[in-house]
C-alpha cells in the first residue's frame, strides 16, 4: 500500500473514531477512487455505514471485502452486525459461528451469539457462549447483564443475582449503565435491589431522568405510589420524550382507581404519538372499566385498535393434518404464568385435560419465572419460554409445533405477544378474554354462555364468533375445607348489616360507587368494607376517598382494608354479610373466594365488555337472582337482601353445598366440555376448503 493510501487511511480512521461520520466516509471513498479493490477502506467504510443504518449498502462492501480480510474475526462480526441490522437474522447468526469458529473464542461474537440465541429459546447455548465470554473477560458488562437475564430465565435466581451485581460493579459510576443494571433487575421482579441502584445513579446525577424514572417505578412496584408519583412527576419536567414516564403514571393511576385521570394521561400520549401500542392498548382496558361505556362504541373501538397497530399477514400453508379426531395439539400463550390470578382460574382446568384427546403447549410470555411458573411448566406437555422474542419468531415456533388451536389467555394487554395472533401462528385461534379482543384473525371468543347472553354478541358486536360453554371455563382455585364458614355476623352485631366490596380499586367504577351511597342511604345500620392491597398507599387511599365523597358517602360508613395476608383472609370475609360486585368489571378469583366463605353478592350484567362474569359464576350455583340488570335494581336487591337476615343465614349456611353440587365448580366436567368445545372449533376448521 502506498504512502498516500496510508496517510488517507489514518485520517479516514480518526474521522471515524472522532464521531466525524461525513469526513470519514468522504475520505474512505477517496481511496477506493483511487484503489478499487482495497479491502481494508471497504470494511472500514461499510462498518461506517451499519452505524448509520445504511445496511444494504455496507453488505455490498463487506461481501467485497470479506475473501480478503475474512481472517480478521471483527471484519466478520461487524458484517454479522450488518446483516442482523437488514433483518437477517439467519445469516448473521452463521457468521457470528465462523468468527468463532475460525478464530476461537472472540468476545464480540460470543457476546452477539448469545444475544441472539436468547431470543431463539436457546438459553443453555446462550449461557455456554456467555461463560465463555466471562471467562475471557470477567468485567464484560453487558455480558454480565445479559448473562443474569438468561440465568434467570433458566431458574437459577441466586446465580443470576450474582451476575448482576458483578454487572452493577463494571458500571462503575456511570449513571446510565447502573441504572441498566437496576432496570434488570427491576424486570425481573427485583423492586428493592432496583431501588438501591437508581438511588446510586441519582446521586452521582441528581437530574438524571431514566434514574428519576426508574426509582418512581421501583417505588410503584412496591406499592409507595406517592412517592412514586412525584418522583415521577419530577422526571416528566426534566425530560424531553415523556411517554416512557406517562405510561407509568398512567399505570399507577389506574391502580389507584383513578380511571378517568388514567384516560387523560393516554389520550394526551396518542395525541402526541398515535403509533404507541402500549398506551393504547392499556387506554382500551382502561375504557372497559367504564360503567358509563357503550358496548358497542368499545368494540369499535377495539376494531380500531387492532386495525392500528396489528401487523398485515397473509395465512400461511399450515402443516397440520386435517383429521378431526386426531390428538389435538392446543397452545395457551400468556405473560402470566407465574404468581398471578390466572394460575387459580386456570389452573385447575390445565390439570384436568384428558391427555389422551389433547396435547397442552404453553407459550410463556412471562418476564418473572417465579415457583408458580415452575407448576405450569409440569402441567404442560410443551413449555415453550417466548419473553422478549419477536411476535415473527414465535409464531413459527407455534407453527413448527403444529399447534392447532392457540388460545389467548387475557386479550389485548400491553404485555401480551398479541401480534402473534395477527401473524396467523395456528390454524384455529381463539381468546378467553372477558372482551372482543377487535382482532378478526381471532376466530372465536371462548366464555360461558352467560357472558354471551348480551346484546353486544346477538348483534355482532364481537370480532370474534362467540364459543359458548355451559361451564367454565373458569375454575375457583384449590378450595380450603379447613376454616369454616363463619355465622351471619348480622345476626351477633345488633342487626349492623355490613356489605363488602373485595376488588380492585380500578374496577369500582363512580357509578358503583353511588350505588354504594344509595343503598347505605336507605339501610341506616349499615356499612361497607372495601379491601385492595393499593390502600396502603396514603395516596391511593386519598384518590379512593376523594371519589367516595364525591358519590355521597360518608367517610364514618366506610371500613377501609390495605394488604390482607392469606390466613387473614377468612377472618375479612367473616365480617361480611353481603358482597358487592362492582361493575363492569370484577376480580372472578375474589368473587369465587367470596362465595366460598359463604358471601353472596350482588352483581350488576350490562351490554358492556366484561360485565357478565358475576352473572356467570351466580348462575352456575343457582343464585343468578342475586344479578341485577340496572342500577336500581342493583340497589333494590341489596335492600331486599339485608331485611331478610333468615334467608341470608341459610344461603350462608348452604352456600358451600351449592357450591360442591354444580357441575360447573367440578373440574374434570368443565376440562371435558373445554376439550369438546375446542374438538369443535378443530371440526369446523377440518370442513373448511
Amino acid at each position: 500500500m502506498s504512502d498516500q493510501l496510508k496517510t488517507l487511511l489514518r485520517r479516514g480512521l480518526s474521522a471515524h473514531e472522532g464521531n466525524r461520520p461525513e469526513e470519514a466516509e468522504k475520505i474512505y471513498r477517496q481511496i477506493l477512487d483511487i484503489s478499487p479493490a482495497n479491502a481494508e477502506a471497504e470494511h472500514l467504510l461499510a462498518t461506517l455505514l451499519t452505524g448509520q443504518g445504511r445496511n444494504g449498502e455496507a453488505i455490498d462492501l463487506f461481501e467485497s471485502c470479506l475473501s480478503s480480510v475474512g481472517a480478521n474475526p471483527a471484519a466478520r462480526c461487524n458484517y454479522a452486525i450488518a446483516l442482523e441490522s437488514s433483518g437477517q437474522i439467519e445469516k448473521a447468526i452463521d457468521q457470528f459461528k465462523q468468527a468463532i469458529s475460525y478464530h476461537g473464542d472472540f468476545p464480540t461474537a460470543l457476546y452477539h451469539l448469545a444475544r441472539l440465541e436468547i431470543p431463539r429459546g436457546h438459553l443453555g447455548q446462550a449461557v455456554d457462549l456467555l461463560g465463555r465470554l466471562l471467562g475471557l473477560k470477567p468485567d464484560h458488562f453487558e455480558g454480565l447483564l445479559l448473562f443474569g437475564n438468561a440465568l434467570h430465565a433458566l431458574g437459577q435466581e441466586k446465580a443470576a443475582l450474582m451476575s448482576l451485581d458483578h454487572a452493577a460493579e463494571a458500571a462503575g459510576i456511570t449513571p446510565d449503565m447502573i441504572c441498566r443494571v437496576a432496570t434488570a433487575h427491576l424486570r425481573l421482579g427485583y423492586p428493592g435491589p432496583a431501588q438501591g441502584l437508581y438511588q446510586r445513579a441519582l446521586s452521582i446525577d441528581a437530574k438524571f431522568v431514566p434514574g428519576l424514572r426508574g426509582l418512581g417505578q421501583s417505588l410503584a412496584h412496591q406499592g409507595q405510589y406517592a412517592k412514586a408519583i412525584a418522583l415521577l412527576k419530577t422526571a416528566r419536567q426534566l425530560a424531553k420524550d415523556t411517554d416512557d414516564i406517562d405510561l407509568v403514571l398512567a399505570d399507577i393511576t389506574l391502580k389507584c382507581g383513578d380511571v378517568f385521570g388514567t384516560i387523560e394521561i393516554l389520550e394526551a400520549v396518542l395525541k402526541a404519538n398515535p403509533d404507541n401500542a402500549m398506551a393504547d392498548a392499556l387506554l382500551l382496558r382502561s375504557k372497559a372499566k367504564l360503567a358509563s361505556g357503550d358496548g358497542t362504541e368499545f368494540a369499535k373501538e377495539a376494531k380500531n385498535w387492532a386495525k392500528h397497530h396489528m401487523p398485515i399477514a397473509a395465512k400461511p400453508v399450515f402443516a397440520n393434518t386435517r383429521q378431526s379426531d386426531k390428538r389435538l395439539r392446543i397452545g395457551w400463550i400468556s405473560p402470566f404464568f407465574c404468581e398471578h390470578p390466572s394460575f387459580k382460574l386456570l389452573g385447575s382446568l390445565a390439570r384436568n385435560l384428558n391427555r389422551h384427546e389433547v396435547e397442552l403447549f404453553l407459550y410463556s410470555a412471562t418476564p418473572r419465572p417465579d415457583d408458580v411458573t415452575r407448576s405450569w411448566q409440569v402441567m404442560a406437555d410443551g413449555w415453550r419460554e417466548v419473553f422478549g422474542q419477536d411476535p415473527m419468531q414465535i409464531a413459527d415456533r407455534i407453527r413448527k409445533d403444529k399447534i392447532d388451536i392457540l388460545i389467548d389467555l387475557c386479550g389485548a394487554h400491553p404485555t401480551q405477544p398479541i401480534e402473534v395472533f395477527a401473524l396467523h401462528a395456528a390454524p384455529v385461534q381463539a381468546s378467553l378474554s372477558p372482551t372482543t379482543t377487535g382482532m378478526t384473525q381471532i376466530d372465536y371468543l371462548i366464555g360461558h354462555k352467560e357472558v354471551f347472553s348480551g346484546k353486544l354478541a346477538n348483534n355482532k358486536g364481537l370480532s370474534e364468533h362467540p364459543q359458548k360453554l355451559e361451564l367454565g371455563p373458569y375454575l375457583p382455585g384449590e378450595l380450603d375445607d379447613t376454616f369454616p364458614v363463619s355465622p351471619l355476623p348480622a345476626a351477633f352485631n345488633d342487626d349492623i348489616i355490613r356489605f363488602g366490596c373485595i376488588d380492585k380499586l380500578a374496577n369500582i367504577s363512580d357509578e358503583t360507587l353511588m350505588c354504594f351511597a344509595r343503598i347505605l342511604n336507605k339501610i341506616t345500620n349499615s356499612r361497607i368494607v372495601i379491601q385492595d392491597d393499593v390502600l396502603e398507599d396514603s395516596y391511593a387511599a386519598k384518590t379512593f376517598l376523594d371519589r367516595t365523597r364525591q358519590a355521597g358517602i360518608n367517610r364514618d360508613r366506610l371500613d377501609l382494608a390495605g394488604t390482607v395476608a392469606a390466613e387473614d383472609r377468612p377472618a375479612l370475609f367473616a365480617q361480611i354479610d353481603i358482597g358487592l360486585a362492582p361493575f363492569p368489571a370484577i376480580c372472578l378469583e375474589n368473587h369465587f373466594e367470596m362465595l366460598w366463605s359463604g358471601v353472596p353478592f350482588v352483581s350488576l350484567a350490562s351490554d358492556l365488555p366484561g360485565s357478565r362474569l358475576g352473572l356467570a359464576i351466580l348462575a352456575d350455583i343457582g343464585l343468578e337472582a342475586l344479578c341485577a340488570h340496572t342500577e336500581k335494581g342493583y340497589v333494590d336487591k341489596c335492600i331486599m337482601l339485608s331485611t331478610d337476615l333468615k334467608a341470608l343465614a341459610s344461603i350462608r349456611e348452604n352456600m358451600r353445598d351449592r357450591i360442591r353440587n354444580a357441575k360447573a365448580f367440578h373440574a374434570p366436567a368443565v376440562a371435558r366440555e373445554f376439550e369438546e368445545s375446542c374438538r369443535e372449533m378443530w371440526q369446523n376448521w377440518c370442513l373448511r376448503k
